[in-house]
């Protein structure tokens, strides 16, 4: 959100100066007219900002379960025979403060002002991708705008509640993970210390076990900022690696031969990919514009790659089966089920089909992962427990021994 100052005039000839915050200058004037204001000057105002320095746009996010229930809200209101202005501007009304409420007030002053609904929400990409616009230009063209925006809302929820589902699946292990990591520190940073003072008074030689513990907090306790320094340097060496193409596509190929957790991320990647372009077909989409719009909105290149390739062959005039059947990323059975829905003209419901078995596998894959994890999670706090117990009984019973 940038930061503008004002001046201005009231209804009773008084100027007035101060800051307003918005999206463009332009945006900036209509909401000091909105307050009653006859504006005379608007200025960026321009300082140091470590949002900035830091990647930028950090207060100019938005989340997608907020664009999905706005979606859900606006496709309702139209449904019962609403226009749009009016439900747009109950939506302005109802929004949290924020940087979405000025995208959506900005996109309500547009359509008001005789701009379509899909132009205006195409100026604020980070609220509305590539494929949410598409979606409504469909519906604009098929003037079922409502009929687009209950499947988008529809395919949004459906993602949202499944990476919900795969990511709370998620929690329980890590919180072990965590609880397992902090016990660790609390026990090398404060327990070891006092038993190694101890020993150091009676000159006692501590075992082996105690040794590594003490040293560990030694580093922790004399290199801490060497330590945070190594772990913000490797945090932003992986940031640059998944920036850069040829690195992020050695990382995914890496991550898919992993066992369990590869084909689960496939599985949930191409339920993704199958039902995004299902709903695209379905709306009257052509095949090759919404290959081109999925193959933008996959975040794992491993597959992005593979739908570019798809597009650059149905653009040749090869079927889509083909296409995805020359490609080692997509699975065989995914381009035959294809094969059968461009053969009985039904190619956007066979990907919905296919969205619903892949998301189906993964949940189950999930479910699977998660109960084979309980286990080897307790079998680790054991060992670190039993581990943490030996570096500090055994210089105990040593010191009985040193007494004596």
């Amino acid at each position: 959100m940038k930061q503008f100052t004002y001046k201005a005039r009231t209804l009773d000839g008084k100027n007035v100066t101060g800051l307003v915050e918005s999206l463009s200058a332009d945006q900036a004037a209509r909401t000091l007219q909105e307050r009653k204001l006859l504006v005379l000057t608007v200025t960026e105002k321009h300082f140091f900002d470590w949002h900035n320095l830091a990647g930028g746009g950090l207060g100019q996010r938005v989340s997608a379960r907020e664009v999905a229930t706005f979606t859900r809200l606006l496709s309702t209101m139209m449904t019962t025979g609403l226009p749009l202005t009016d439900a747009l501007s109950n939506l302005v009304f109802q929004a949290k403060g924020g940087y979405f409420k000025e995208v959506l007030r900005s996109v309500f002053h547009d359509v008001q002002s005789g701009v379509s609904l899909s132009v205006s929400m195409s100026r604020f990409p980070k609220a509305f991708d590539e494929l949410y616009v598409n979606l409504v230009k469909a519906g604009e063209a098929s003037g079922k705008v409502d009929d687009a925006l209950g499947k988008l809302a529809d395919t949004l929820e459906a993602n949202l509640d499944f990476r919900a589902k795969v990511t709370g699946a998620m929690v329980y292990p890590m919180v072990i993970v965590v609880a397992m990591s902090a016990i660790g520190v609390f026990m090398i940073t404060n327990i070891i210390p006092k038993i190694s003072q101890v020993y150091q008074e009676f000159w006692a030689e501590l075992p082996l076990p105690t040794k590594i513990l003490i040293g560990l907090a030694n580093i922790l306790r004399n290199y801490t900022i060497v330590v945070v320094i190594i772990g913000v340097g490797v945090y932003f060496s992986i940031r640059s690696l998944r920036k850069n193409p040829l690195s992020d596509q050695m990382i995914n190929d890496a991550f898919f031969k992993f066992p369990v957790m590869g084909q689960l991320n496939a599985e949930v990647t191409l339920a993704i990919i199958c039902r995004t372009l299902g709903t695209l077909l379905g709306s009257g989409v052509a095949i090759l514009d919404s290959l081109k719009i999925v193959s933008k909105i996959v975040g794992n290149n491993y597959f992005r790659a593979g739908l570019v390739e798809a597009a650059g062959f149905v653009e040749k005039g090869l079927p889509l089966s083909l296409a995805l059947r020359r490609n080692p990323h997509f699975p065989v059975m995914m381009a035959q089920l294809v094969a059968i829905g461009e053969e009985t003209g039904t190619l956007g419901q066979s990907l919905e089909r296919l969205a619903k078995f892949y998301q189906t596998n993964a949940e189950q894959k999930v479910k699977t992962l998660t109960t084979l994890l309980e286990p080897m999670m307790i079998l680790m706090m054991g060992v670190m427990v039993a581990g943490l117990a030996l570096a500090v009984l055994l210089p105990m019973f040593n010191l009985v021994n040193v007494i004596k």
